[in-house]
């Protein structure tokens, strides 16, 4: 084989495994306050996932605007309020209980139907192993908060924001 068809084939190769790491696929289960269980392998149409702490100042406002955006899109949507409890976030006060989070979502108005505890952070840990949160990463933690992440119906990652943004309904919907 001539080196130039051979450093053609490498470079072909190293182009698709680029985007194959660009969008990786996520699987996971979680159930809601509510009770009601969560498997995204089953979910029809685009998931978002929004990781929330109950004491982070810009989760107050994000989440009922999320909320809002989402009920009024034209296409269903799945909107999962997810909050990890997982120690390597390095969270030093005590960590958030389901008591607490029931007590949150009230507060701002959101159903516990579409509010989830990961309890285990099994679920972060697989987005985090995802390679995701790089700007979280960076800073030695799992993710930031508030992260908003969006999912084909596929569990393909299509759109990634760590932190608060002023523009993230629109950016949502763009990636939607």
């Amino acid at each position: 084989m001539s080196r130039r068809l051979f450093l053609c084939l490498l470079l072909m190769l190293l182009v698709a495994s680029e985007s194959l790491a660009e969008a990786p696929q996520v699987r996971f289960r979680l159930r809601s306050l509510s009770g009601e269980r969560f498997d995204s392998q089953q979910a029809q149409g685009p998931m978002i996932l929004s990781f929330f702490f109950t004491r982070c100042p810009p989760c107050l406002e994000e989440m009922p605007a999320l909320l809002r955006k989402v009920t009024s899109l034209p296409t269903p949507v799945h909107l999962l309020f997810v909050n990890p409890y997982v120690p390597e976030l390095g969270i030093t006060e005590a960590p958030d209980t389901e008591r607490s989070i029931r007590r949150f979502a009230q507060q701002l108005g959101i159903p516990e139907s579409v509010v989830y505890f990961d309890e285990l952070g099994s679920v972060t840990r697989r987005f985090t192993r995802a390679h995701l949160f790089p700007q979280a990463q960076a800073y030695g933690t799992l993710l930031l908060f508030p992260s908003l992440v969006v999912l084909k119906a596929d569990g393909t990652v299509q759109w990634v924001q760590e932190g608060s943004a002023p523009d993230f309904l629109e950016q949502l919907e763009a990636a939607l």
